[in-house]
C-alpha cells in the first residue's frame, strides 16, 4: 500500500517592520498631500508633486527592492490591500450616497469631490475635468488608506480598523470646514462618522483575514 504525504505550503515569511512602515507610508502619500494643500494653503496639484509622486516613486521601488524571502508576504498584503481598499471606499461612499439619496440630511458630503479635482487640473469644479479628476484623486486616497493599513496591521481584530478610520475622521473634522468654507453641524458629523465607522469595519473584516 502506497501511502501518500500531503505537502503544506510554506507560511509567508514577515515582513521587516521597516519594510511595513516604509510601504504604509509611501500609502499615505496621497492622504498626506492633500493634507499639505490644505495646511500650506497651495494647489492640490503642487504638493501632489512633491509629496504623493515621490510616494509612489518611492512604494514602487520598494516592491523592487524588498528582500526576496520577504516577496511573497509582500505581495500578498498589496494585493490585499488594494482589495480592502477598494470594497471599503465603496462602502464609504454607499453609506454616504444612501444617506443623502434618503433626504435623511440636506449636507452635500460629496462636494469635496469636485474641489479636488479643481486643484489638480485648475478647472473649474463645476465641469467635467474637475470632476473626474477629483474623484481618481477620492479613488486613490481609498486604495491608500486601505494599503496603509493592511500593510501594519494585517491580521489584527476588525476593531483596530474602527479605530483607524477614526483618526481618518478626525483629520477631515479639523481640515475640512474651514477649507471647504461651511460650519461644522451635526448634520455633516453624522453623515462623516456614519461613512468612517462603515469604511473601518470593511476594512478590518478584511484586513483580519490577511497574513
Amino acid at each position: 500500500m502506497t501511502i501518500q504525504m500531503t505537502t503544506v505550503p510554506p507560511k509567508p515569511l514577515g515582513l521587516r517592520p521597516a519594510v511595513a512602515v516604509i510601504a504604509a507610508a509611501c500609502a499615505l502619500s496621497s492622504g498626506a498631500a492633500l493634507v499639505a494643500a490644505i495646511v500650506l494653503d497651495r494647489p492640490l496639484w503642487l504638493s501632489s508633486s512633491f509629496v504623493f509622486v515621490p510616494g509612489f516613486v518611492a512604494f514602487v521601488a520598494l516592491t523592487v527592492f524588498v528582500r526576496r524571502d520577504e516577496q511573497q508576504l509582500f505581495l500578498v498584503r498589496l494585493k490585499s490591500g488594494l482589495v480592502a481598499g477598494a470594497w471599503a471606499t465603496v462602502a464609504y461612499d454607499g453609506v454616504r450616497w444612501i444617506i443623502e439619496r434618503l433626504d435623511l440630511v440636506s449636507v452635500n458630503s460629496f462636494q469635496a469631490i469636485r474641489i479636488f479635482g479643481a486643484g489638480l487640473t485648475g478647472a473649474s469644479a463645476t465641469g467635467n475635468a474637475a470632476l473626474a479628476a477629483g474623484w481618481a484623486f477620492h479613488v486613490v486616497n481609498g486604495f491608500g488608506f486601505g494599503l496603509a493599513y493592511v500593510f501594519v496591521a494585517a491580521g489584527r481584530r476588525w476593531e483596530w480598523a474602527v479605530a483607524y478610520a477614526l483618526v481618518l475622521e478626525s483629520f477631515m473634522i479639523m481640515l475640512y470646514p474651514g477649507w471647504l468654507g461651511f460650519s461644522m453641524n451635526g448634520e455633516f458629523l453624522t453623515v462623516s462618522i456614519t461613512a468612517h465607522l462603515t469604511f473601518g469595519t470593511v476594512l478590518g473584516r478584511l484586513a483580519a483575514r490577511v497574513p
